[in-house]
């Protein structure tokens, strides 16, 4: 794969990966802010609400036929978060038959993000009306998933107010507040003055790629591109918090952050306690203690947090939180077997080199390395992967600090009560 990555307008960055190893390939544009509750829900709403039509194509039905014109070509909306990073855009693949679709998607797509719908200079109301409704629908679900939930509400309580806490979907509150005369500003200035990063990956050379993109936005449309800094996150001390609601399994999730520069030691840390079927959290909590229905670890490479979870029977709390926090101890004393380190860097390495069998595994992967400024190529993360000393994963764990100790667990027969409580 032969791999350029340049700045081609004020703050809009083009990474094109050339590869003739896909059939599908895909392009995709993401606008990037530093984080609100406000912003990351007008991040959630644009997408979709673009989506639904442009000026030449005024509705979905509309949009759909000129995809499908051009061989089922898709074009996605996607909204997500990287630390206190919010991210918004498309994600757009295609197949080419006998002709080339290329310049064609990405006139679409262009004319999806730059030229929607409008009526009075704003979005249609009844577009962001729908989106907004289908929007908060998607916030109140998240509480379905509830180690999910939990572990939302365990950033809230480590963060604070601060960028870090802010859900990806952003709040409902914040949805039902947003307007949309003060929306459509928004999406104007994300357009014309937020940090882009634009990914391709394909059989095109980067010329081709390039002179599409630039086909679309054209010299002048960007102008007093915003610059923003991802500030190291502030952590809360160590605290407990326990939440109450009426269910039958509790959710328990143990909280440490660390200072450690190299994510993928502390990502090797997370693997040993829980990354999978030969992890001490499996084995030995799951397995072993039958006190979990299941259990592991994962280490978020912005907000530089392990958190340990399990999901438990709530009279079995205190039993598994000494359980897992007895694992993570035999980490701080070197108890960690090679088999365990092997099966760890297998398993990781596995997943690293996975990714270049997907454009879409390509397309997440390289934007969460434009930002953490790492450019490293999957293979690369991989070698050292295999290469890391087991002993500086011993050295990762004495460096963690406990945070948040949070647990989502049942009403204790008081009905419709949610109350949090400082002790577990």
């Amino acid at each position: 794969m032969n791999m350029t990555y340049k700045e081609i307008m004020p703050g809009m960055k083009l990474r094109v990966i050339e590869s003739g190893r896909f059939e599908t390939n895909c392009i995709s544009v993401q606008f990037l802010s530093r984080s609100s509750d406000e912003i990351a829900t007008s991040m959630a709403l644009i997408p979709r609400i673009l989506r639904r039509g442009t000026t030449k194509h005024p509705d979905m039905e509309s949009l759909a036929a000129a995809l499908d014109d051009m061989y089922g070509t898709r074009i996605e909306p996607v909204s997500r978060k990287y630390g206190d990073i919010s991210s918004a855009g498309f994600i757009c693949d295609f197949v080419d038959m006998e002709e080339k679709v290329l310049t064609g998607a990405m006139k679409l797509l262009g004319e999806i993000l730059l030229d929607p719908k409008t009526r009075n200079g704003m979005f249609l109301d009844e577009y962001t009306d729908g989106e907004r409704v289908n929007l908060i629908d998607e916030i109140k679900s998240e509480i379905n998933n509830k180690m999910s939930y939990a572990l939302r509400r365990t950033n809230e309580c480590i963060f604070g107010t601060s960028p870090y806490a802010v859900n990806e979907l952003g709040t409902e509150d914040a949805a039902e507040c947003i307007d949309n005369k003060s929306l459509f500003k928004f999406y104007k200035k994300m357009i014309s003055s937020f940090p882009c990063e634009i990914f391709f990956c394909g059989n095109y050379t980067y010329n081709e790629v390039e002179r599409a993109v630039l086909s679309v936005f054209k010299s002048g449309m960007r102008d007093k591109v915003t610059k923003f800094s991802s500030n190291p996150p502030e952590y809360e001390a160590e605290k407990r918090v326990c939440e109450r609601m009426d269910i039958a399994q509790a959710s328990l999730i143990i909280s440490m952050y660390t200072n450690e520069k190299d994510i993928y030691l502390s990502k090797l840390l997370a693997s040993v306690l829980g990354g999978g079927t030969s992890s001490k959290l499996f084995n030995n909590v799951r397995e072993k203690e039958s006190l979990c229905y299941s259990t592991g670890a994962m280490f978020d490479s912005f907000k530089k947090v392990i958190y340990m979870y399990a999901g438990i029977d709530p009279k079995n709390a205190s039993k598994a939180e000494r359980a897992i926090l007895r694992e993570f101890k035999s980490c701080i004393d070197g108890d960690i077997s090679e088999e365990e380190i092997t099966n760890a860097k297998k398993a990781m390495i596995d997943d690293l080199l996975t990714t270049e069998d997907s454009v879409y595994a390509m397309e997440a992967f390289w934007l969460r390395s434009s930002l953490l400024g790492d450019e490293r190529t999957p293979r690369e993360v991989a070698s050292a992967i295999k290469n890391a000393d087991g002993q500086r994963i011993v050295e990762v764990a004495k460096g963690l600090v406990p945070s948040v100790t949070y647990l989502l667990t049942g009403m204790e027969g008081t009905e419709n009560e949610r109350k949090l409580l400082p002790e577990l």
